[in-house]
Parts: structure tokens; sequence; C-alpha cells
């Protein structure tokens, strides 16, 4: 009896080591997939994070797809934990408070951002469809905290703030910068009360959805190369696309296809530097007419929007999803492309409020480009009657906070 009560409890304790094991493989797949895509991390570096070999990881995991899935399916679980904590006591403002203070913890001191606005494409259309379903369970619950906490606003306007708060948390690895996470977190807090604050426009008769781009078939070859390219990528991903799918859908032989690229990965250049600097292009055309800072401001906000649910639009997704796909030089090169172009934002924020630091600025313009890309994707919200000028109000809102704004409940 002795001997099965020790043999009960050593097989606990084993279990208990393997649950701990495998916890700490998900968090370091995590964050490796994070820093550098899910297709350039290989079981081996997943177990070197954690001090095991590569096949010792297969004693927890079916394989590195089986390790993505779980962590996305980790990262829902903390933030419906989160729901499950801030609805235990206290007034409805309480339970909001409770809930964001959690999603700003979990994104600025624990390093979590969600992987799905670039890893969604490498998981199984059934997994797909189910953690879609939870984070679409965890948008309506928030919205249904903000109607709790604020009942003047209506369920309308708390759909999209709803979404919007939650993209901006999942964005926390662009907007942090160099911000200390308290600092991080203050913004944070500020950027969720001017959202909530945002005097969104009613829908009115003559709002409507943002538009449809007409989809054309260019003349030129290159042009049908790097547009196919371009709706695959956006589609699929980079790695989801072979250069066979992408000489059918130019129509184009696979032999003239190569006459005029050496490959997917100089079309995946192409196209990101088309994005980056076309980007730079149209904005710095809009400013030319602006003659306030007001206006500055303005036309940024407008400029972004119209780019975004345009034609190009997709090129801002693949730059968020596949630039870690490129060598180390041409992602510095874009990223400093990226650079100059947040540069007229901070710019623009810190001329209307010079006790702005450059670097909260910063924060501030990745937050709503953030916002307004994820929005751009998300076919509920493009069909929205008035989502452009939403967006539009909203990103003012985000942007002309002072120094001193207090996150909400402060």
């Amino acid at each position: 009896m002795a001997k099965s009560t020790t043999a009960i409890g050593a097989a606990k304790a084993s279990s208990a080591r393997g649950a701990q094991r495998t916890e700490q493989i998900i968090r370091a797949a995590t964050f490796l997939f994070q820093e550098h895509g899910y297709q350039n991390v290989s079981i081996d570096q997943i177990g070197a994070a954690v001090g095991l070999t590569g096949p010792a990881v297969y004693r927890h995991f079916k394989g590195k797809h089986d390790v993505l899935a779980r962590a996305l399916e980790a990262q829902s679980a903390d933030v419906e934990g989160l729901y499950a904590v801030a609805q235990a006591e206290g007034t409805a403002a309480a339970r909001l408070q409770r809930y964001l203070d959690g999603l700003s913890d979990l994104t600025a001191n624990r390093d979590e951002a969600t992987l799905w606005r670039r890893e969604q494409q490498h998981l199984q259309p059934e997994e797909r469809i189910r953690l879609n379903g939870q984070f679409e369970l965890n948008q309506k619950r928030l919205a249904e905290l903000l109607v709790d906490a604020y009942p003047a606003m209506s369920t309308h306007h708390a759909e999209l703030t709803g979404h919007t708060i939650l993209s901006m948390f999942s964005n926390t690895p662009s907007i942090v910068g160099s911000l200390s996470p308290q600092r991080l977190m203050y913004l944070q807090g500020a950027l969720v009360q001017a959202m909530i604050a945002a005097p969104l426009p009613e829908p009115g008769p003559t709002s409507v959805p943002a538009a449809v781009p007409v989809s054309r078939r260019p003349a030129g070859r290159r042009e049908r190369i790097l547009e196919a390219s371009a709706r695959l990528f956006g589609e699929r991903g980079f790695y989801g696309v072979s250069i066979d799918d992408i000489a059918k859908a130019s129509e184009v032989s696979l032999a003239t296809l190569y006459q005029n690229v050496t490959g997917k990965t100089q079309v995946l250049k192409a196209i990101l530097e088309r994005g980056a600097e076309g980007l730079l292009y149209v904005t710095a055309d809009a400013l030319a007419f602006a003659a306030t800072p007001d206006a500055v401001l303005d036309t940024l906000i407008r400029t972004y929007v119209r780019q975004a649910f345009g034609v190009h639009g997709r090129l801002m997704h693949i730059l968020a999803s596949d630039l870690l796909y490129l060598t180390p030089e041409e992602q510095d090169a874009l990223r400093e492309t990226q650079r100059e172009y947040v540069a007229e934002w901070i710019d623009a924020i810190c001329t209307l409020n010079k006790a702005l630091a450059p670097a909260d600025a910063r924060a501030l313009a990745q937050a709503v480009i953030g916002v307004v890309t994820d929005a751009s994707k998300t076919p509920r919200l493009r069909a929205r009657p008035g989502i452009a000028e939403e967006l539009v109000v909203l990103a003012h809102s985000m942007v002309r906070l002072s120094a001193e704004d207090a996150p909400v409940g402060q």
C-alpha cells in the first residue's frame, strides 16, 4: 500500500513537471515566433531555448505546427482568464478596469502579444475557425463590458471600440519602441480612454461601407506578377504560395515568370518596397496641400485610412506579416523607409503638442497605424456604414493626447 501511494505521488510529480515543461516550451516558442516568424524558427531552436534537444520537444508536441496551435490557444486562454477575473465582483466600471488592466499587464510586462495577425495562415482551417471564434467572443465580451460601464455608449459604437482596443493591445510589439513598461502601460490606458471618448459619428442615410477596389488585370507582365503575388500573399501568407501558384495567377508560363523575376523572395521584396515607398510618395503628395499643423495631422490620418482600404491596402498587411522572411539587410532597408514615414507622424503630433516626448508620439502613431490596418482587414468592419470616417475620428482622438493624460480610472 505504501509503495502504491509512493508510485501515485511520483506519477503526479512527473505529470506536474511535464506540464511545467510544456508551458515553458509554449512560452519560449511564442517569443521566438514573434521575434523571427514561424517559418524562421526550428524545433531545435525551440528546444534550445528551454534547455532541451530538438527531439526532446517531440515528447511534448507532435511537431512545430502543434506548438504554434498550442501557443495561440494559450494566448486566447490568457485573455479568457482575464475576463473571468474581471467578472468576479464590483461595479461595471470596476469590472471593465480590471479587464483593461489585465490586458495592459499581459502585453507590457509579460511580453505577450497575439500571433494571430501574422501566423494564422499556418493553422489548419478548423483550427483557424475555432480560434477566430474565440477572438470574436473576446471582442463581444469587451463590447458588453463597455456598454455596462458606459450606458450612453450604443452597441454599434461599442463593437468598433472593443475591436480597436483589443487591436491596440495586440499591436504592442510595434508600439513599445524605447518606452519603459510603466510608461507603455500609462499610454495604453490613455489610448483606451481616448478610444472610449471618441465622438464616433452615427451612421446616416449617406453612410456607406468601405468601397471594394475593382479587380483588374494589369496589362504589363511584371505588373500582373506583382498584383497576383500580392493578392496570394495577402490571402495565404508568403510560405503558403508557390512559384507555380504565382505563374498561374499571373497568366504566364513559368519560363516567362523567371524572365521577369528571379524567384518568390524577389517578388516579396518588390511588393514590400512598393508598399513602403508608395505610402511615402502618396503621403508627401497629400501633405503638399496641408497648410496648417491641424491639416497636416488630418492629412496623415485620412491618407493612411484611404490607403488601408484601397487597392494597395493588402501591401500594408503583407508588410506587417511577411517582412521577417527577407534577409536582415532587406528588412533593415524597409524598416528605415517605415521610420521615415512614421517620422512624419511624430513631427505632426509633437508640433501640436510640444509637451509630448517623441517616443510617446511614436507610440501613438504606431497604435493608430496598427488599429487602422487591422480594421481594414476585418470583413465585418469593412461592411460597417461609415467605417472610414469612424476610423478618422478615432485616430484623431488617439493621437491628440497630452503628456499628462491619465489612463482610464485615474
